[in-house]
């Protein structure tokens, strides 16, 4: 049984690290940046099951990288809450990830073998997964109010 509770424990971390990464964007960020951060995070697991994760997160770096206004900074914010994720001591994955501390998300993504690449898209959906539920519970934007 210690093993379920070790399952539980890694869940409930990442759900709470997701669920916080959510409220600093609906208490900090104006509402347009909060919408944009809600539909990025359903896109993106379309997204990386389309393209894989290295084409998905090039994307997000080069989308954050222009003047996208607002689209652009919550694509920043989704970008840097995953490489937070994958660097917290709660993921399972941090010591793989970490194993490349002076390259860009990007970059260390790339770097990995076929096995290690899988892992890691693997933790990057669990999370986004979290970030998009509570992102479609927590942040109300227009489209929730024709409802």
């Amino acid at each position: 049984m210690p093993e379920i509770e070790s399952i539980k424990a890694t869940v409930n971390k990442r759900a709470k690290f997701a669920y916080e990464c959510v409220k600093n964007v609906k208490e900090n960020k104006d509402k347009k940046v909060g919408s944009y951060y809600k539909s990025n995070s359903k896109r993106l697991m379309a997204l990386i099951k389309t393209n894989g994760l290295a084409m998905t997160l090039a994307f997000m770096k080069s989308s954050k990288n222009k003047s996208n206004g607002e689209a652009g900074e919550a694509y920043n914010l989704l970008y840097g809450d995953i490489d937070n994720w994958l660097k917290s001591p709660d993921c399972p994955v941090n010591a793989l990830y970490n194993k490349y501390q002076e390259k860009d998300m990007v970059e260390r993504v790339v770097s990995f073998d076929s096995y290690y690449y899988r892992i890691i898209t693997k933790e990057v959906m669990e999370f986004i997964n979290w970030v998009r539920r509570f992102a479609e519970g927590m942040i109300i934007d227009d489209s929730d109010s024709k409802n």
